[in-house]
């Protein structure tokens, strides 16, 4: 079967913790060939859906891969499967390439995560799908009502609804000198900022559940670094093995028929205290950190489902 990755340079991959990589590491392993192209590469031709992809082959360290072909000018829906893994910032650029994946032969083609669900999936904001879950959160522009809620719960985490990998994360406590300017900083040009109440069990680190087609691959605790206050992997954090609580299933069972009505199959959720923070639909990371604590499977399985699920 030949699968289409879309997704960042292939030059930037760490292979021994790209989520992406792993999963070409197993596909291929079990016979698959495999197709990259960057979201740029997408263009619609006559209304239907192509790519110029070239075939790769993934090795191990230092030459991770070797292309097998040159650019070559595909129908997109002529793949069996299309993994759409291009990471974050959405932007416009992004936005385009849903709109064109959103023209793909749906009866020949299987793309993952489905455009449609990644545009309506805002990665901060789709959480509060489900507000029961959430910790108390405000999204404004509004300063007032910033710093009204900023005094009523005493502190709280500022995000941009469109940040990733820990980008403008701003903490703000009531009373402390400078709370206005914080404010203005996360507000700046008339943007919303996301505020949540701060949980006192993100100094534990939060929790990282990977699921597949709404069931959990597997979870891994990211606790930050000295000096850092946010638990991302690529900001000096370590990850732990950890396991999925009451609280945790609750979550699941909870946003997993929204998800797979979305077609959000591959997912990241981020848990702080039992309560859902953020659903990382682009590019969702953690499956080679969970198969080093607690040994391989999980990629196994995500080739499996996707053998099971592609249309031919």
């Amino acid at each position: 079967m030949e699968l289409l990755f879309l997704m960042d340079p292939l030059e930037r991959v760490a292979p021994d913790k790209d989520t992406t990589y792993a999963l070409m590491r197993a596909f291929q392993a079990r016979g698959h060939s495999l197709w990259f192209a960057e979201s740029r590469d997408l263009s619609l031709v006559g209304g239907s859906p192509f790519v110029v992809a070239r075939q790769v082959e993934v090795r191990p360290a230092p030459a991770i891969f070797a292309w097998l072909s040159e650019p070559v000018l595909r129908e997109v829906s002529a793949f069996p499967v299309v993994w759409l893994r291009t990471d974050p910032p959405f932007d416009e650029a992004y936005l385009e390439a849903t709109w064109i994946l959103d023209r793909v032969d749906r009866s020949r083609c299987l793309v993952v995560n489905d455009p449609t669900g990644v545009r309506g999936a805002n990665e901060k904001l789709y959480a509060l799908c489900f507000p029961e879950l959430c910790p108390p959160t405000l999204v404004s522009s509004n300063r007032r009502l910033v710093r009204r809620f900023v005094e009523e719960h005493g502190e709280a985490v500022l995000k941009p609804p469109n940040g990733h990998a820990g980008s403008g994360i701003l903490f703000a406590q009531a009373g402390m000198r400078g709370l206005d300017a914080l404010i203005e900083v996360a507000t700046a040009g008339g943007s919303r900022t996301e505020a949540q109440a701060y949980l006192p069990e993100a100094k534990e680190g939060d929790k990282r559940i990977l699921l597949l087609d709404g069931e959990p691959l597997g979870a891994i605790l990211r606790v930050h670094g000295p000096g850092e206050e946010r638990n991302n992997l690529h900001l000096g954090g370590t990850a732990e093995r950890t396991a999925l609580d009451e609280a945790d299933w609750r979550i699941v069972r909870t946003v997993a028929p929204k998800l797979r009505a979305d077609g959000l199959v591959f997912v990241g959720l981020d848990v702080i205290g039992g309560k859902l923070t953020e659903v990382n639909v682009t590019s969702p990371t953690g499956i080679q950190e969970i198969e080093a604590l607690d040994g391989p499977g999980a990629c196994a399985r995500v080739v499996e489902w996707t053998e099971r699920r592609a249309q031919r």
